[in-house]
């Protein structure tokens, strides 16, 4: 229900903004330019997204790997939106640079190409060589205008979903605009930073380090600022291109399994991960020289994952619990599912909102049955976690975003490997990361040590165990020991006890003014009216009123 106070911030939001009714305008040109209310065909929604700009772009970035929210015809037409929008003039470019390094632009590099390697939403790449020493790095610039532009388009959805808000309709099909709205925000900040994706890339170059044939971009924070990243240029062979990948006599399958493995190890083992595992953000390059190969060495290629503005991260118990759920999965174990699940989220306060402790069980038991009968290489596991998703959401569980990002993730990442060959399965790469795990880290001796102290606390425990006893029964006795109970439903019989509580006082206060008005009565006190003193008069009529509203709420069940 809308608030006074909601009404007053809407309306004063409105006074103060300049922006949103020239957008308004744009927005409505770009549906009349596109067909748009024709119908919005796959192709139309791509055009219309790019006509209204960066922001929409982002968003459609996004919806592109949700086949849950949109048909799939549509998510694949969205696909074309994350490399290949519509680049800016050069000059513009170049313009900025020299804003940004001044009149030792030139000193920095010594040829920078005019036509971009890509073009996005919020920037575009160019091949360029240092000056320096002559390497070969990728400059990824930001659009112009592009911070103060996608602010100004989420404001103005902030807007609309406090209109919505007004009309009781801020929840739409189960999902919270204001929350969405509030995810997306925070990922365009952190995209349109640029400093945040340096600092991303250091941080997963490390967590790489030791992983054969896997990799990502070197960075160069000496010429990098929040506008402009520079960092090493990867030649190789986008994942976009798997028929290139053939010809060049790769091993499909062997490099899925790589990128399978490294996602694993990433999530349960460093805890930062590549939170849009894409074709296009993955280049396969060579790996040995051109002289090795010339001599009948196979080259098994190099994984360079890039575009690392949108990472997860997950904390240390966080990393234990995805890999006890990933557990449970494979083993096909529902009650640890559970257990976890209510572990790992929380249960929504909203009024009238419970957890189901029997039905969230029930619902993933099923789900669990349902995927047990399915092969392992078959099985969708973008499909599985939508439906974990729907499961916890029905039985009010909200998970973090952590959480939320990896399940994003890795639907992303099936997508990827399936594009490869479909002879890779997720759950197969799982199921084997997870028995290899557990030998890699059994330890003979450690097991027995950490047996031999869990027994150790258990008799210790057993030990100060009567002791304990005493104690509890020694503050009983002293009348110091207190118990707390939260009962379920409590609230309603808490609501009965209130009632019963107001009508006794009622009845009380009734009572002590008759007694009262008696007293006086028989005092014989002045002045009176009908023979009757005004005071005990008065409160005759008061408690006469009160016996009567108390006997209506008691017929109304009230």
């Amino acid at each position: 229900m809308a608030h006074a106070k909601d009404v007053v911030k809407l309306v004063r939001d409105g006074l103060s903004d300049t922006t949103s009714a020239a957008r308004l305008r744009e927005i409505v040109k770009a549906f009349k330019r596109t067909d748009a209310a024709r119908g919005l065909t796959p192709e139309r929604l791509v055009a219309l997204l790019e006509e209204l700009g960066p922001t929409f772009i982002k968003l459609g970035q996004i919806l592109s790997s949700r086949s849950d929210m949109l048909p799939q015809p549509y998510c694949d037409a969205l696909q074309s939106l994350r490399s290949a929008t519509t680049p800016e003039p050069f000059s513009q470019v170049q313009g900025r640079l020299r804003a940004l390094y001044g009149d030792s632009c030139d000193q920095v590099f010594s040829a920078i190409d005019t036509v971009p390697l890509g073009s996005a939403s919020i920037a575009q790449v160019y091949k360029a060589q240092l000056a320096e020493d002559g390497a070969a790095v990728a400059v990824k610039i930001r659009r112009d205008h592009v911070k103060q532009d996608m602010q100004r388009d989420i404001q103005l959805m902030r807007r609309a979903a406090d209109v919505l808000n007004l009309a009781g309709s801020s929840v739409i099909a189960g999902v919270d605009l204001a929350t969405v709205i509030d995810e997306f925000d925070r990922t365009v900040r952190e995209e349109i930073d640029f400093t945040v994706e340096r600092a991303n890339l250091e941080r997963f170059a490390r967590g790489l380090r030791g992983e054969r044939g896997v990799a990502c971009p070197a960075v160069y924070p000496a010429y990098s600022g929040e506008t402009v990243l520079v960092m090493e240029f990867v030649e190789g062979i986008s994942l976009e291109h798997v028929d290139e990948l053939e010809q060049a006599g790769y091993d499909l399958r062997d490099i899925g399994d790589r990128i399978a493995g490294s996602y694993m190890r990433q999530m349960v083992d460093n805890g930062f991960f590549h939170a849009d595992p894409h074709a296009a953000n993955i280049i396969v390059r060579p790996a040995i020289s051109d002289q090795e190969r010339a001599s009948g060495k196979t080259d098994r290629g190099e994984v360079v994952w890039i575009d690392c503005g949108m990472m997860g991260e997950l904390s240390p118990h966080e990393r234990g619990l995805f890999f006890d759920m990933m557990k449970a999965m494979v083993f096909k174990d529902s009650h640890a599912l559970t257990d976890l699940f209510i572990e790992w989220g929380r249960v929504a306060d909203a009024p009238g909102k419970k957890l189901d402790y029997g039905r969230l069980l029930q619902d993933l038991s099923v789900l669990v049955n349902r995927y047990a009968a399915e092969d392992a290489d078959s099985m969708d596991i973008a499909q599985l976690l939508n439906d974990v998703m729907a499961i916890l959401d029905t039985a009010n569980v909200i998970m973090p975003r952590s959480f939320v990002m990896l399940v994003r993730g890795l639907a992303s990442l099936q997508g990827t490997l399936l594009s490869l060959t479909p002879e890779i399965s997720i759950l197969k790469v799982v199921e084997r990361y997870i028995k290899d795990r557990g030998v890699r880290r059994f330890d003979p001796v450690k097991e027995v040590e950490a047996r031999a102290m869990a027994a150790v606390a258990a008799v210790d425990k057993a030990a100060e165990l009567p002791g304990r006893v005493a104690d509890v029964l020694d503050m009983a006795e002293k009348g110091r020991l207190k118990l707390g109970f939260d009962l379920t439903e409590a609230n309603q019989p808490m609501e009965k006890l209130g009632f019963i509580v107001d009508r006794l006082s009622l009845a009380i206060i009734t009572a002590g003014l008759f007694v009262g008005s008696s007293t006086i009565y028989a005092a014989g006190m002045q002045p009176q009216l009908f023979g009757v003193p005004i005071v005990g008069f008065l409160g005759y009529m008061g408690a006469a009123g009160l016996s009567v509203y108390i006997i209506c709420k008691i017929r109304k069940g009230r």
